[in-house]
């Protein structure tokens, strides 16, 4: 629901009551990485018209029982649609107006692996979100607002390793928004490269964190 909220806007109340009779367009959702469909529930909860995408046939038949089960449970008011489809290529049609997703995140480990395991691991994290943000830049407006939650690894408490994409959102057509009354993370007087207003959350004891990203298509 946090990831939902990020990724939406405020709704224009007047403009909203003039044309009730039509499904407004900011409340159409998109998660191209859907999995079980967890986001879109939530968000079809909340009033939105929901997109959801997968690689995996099989998550987006789950995602699809999920959301029937959802509809046919609670008093919805959106629809959806589900298809599979490759986030690093898919073109969505329409075009995608909002985006809410915990992007592909990599094995998910129990104990911290060597350091070549995790490394090609982060590597293929990373290529994904970088073929991902540049397939989709080509779809959306500028303007359009992302919501994603992409994996970070705890190596220390407190101390975590990032992907190297962060670094090259302004490249890659993005606006990263920063959250306020973060503070950054300090290990024994040491900065671990979390500055002041990006957000990592992980249980105690988490190897693969979550880092939340809100951009903007410039």
């Amino acid at each position: 629901q946090i990831i939902v909220n990020l990724a939406g806007r405020q709704i224009d109340s007047t403009q909203s009551e003039q044309n009730s009779n039509q499904p407004h367009p900011l409340l159409h959702l998109l998660d191209p990485f859907c999995g079980t469909g967890v986001i879109l529930q939530e968000a079809l909860l909340m009033g939105y018209t929901v997109t959801g995408t997968d690689l995996e046939p099989r998550m987006v038949e789950y995602t699809e029982k999920n959301l029937a089960w959802l509809q046919e449970h609670y008093a919805t008011t959106g629809t959806f649609v589900t298809a599979v489809g490759d986030a690093t290529a898919y073109q969505w049609n329409p075009a995608p107006v909002l985006i809410a997703a915990e992007t592909y995140l990599g094995q998910p480990f129990n104990t911290l692996p060597d350091p070549a395991k995790l490394e090609q691991v982060r590597s293929g994290c990373n290529l994904i979100l970088k073929k991902f943000l540049q397939n989709v830049g080509k779809q959306i407006k500028p303007g359009t607002r992302l919501c994603l939650a992409v994996p970070a690894w705890q190596r220390q408490p407190g101390r975590f390793l990032r992907l190297p994409a962060l670094d090259q959102l302004g490249e890659l057509g993005y606006n990263r928004l920063s959250f306020e009354h973060v503070r950054t993370h300090v290990q024994a007087g040491v900065r671990t490269g979390v500055q002041a207003g990006d957000l990592i959350y992980a249980r105690a004891g988490q190897i693969v964190a979550r880092e939340l990203l809100v951009l903007t298509k410039k």
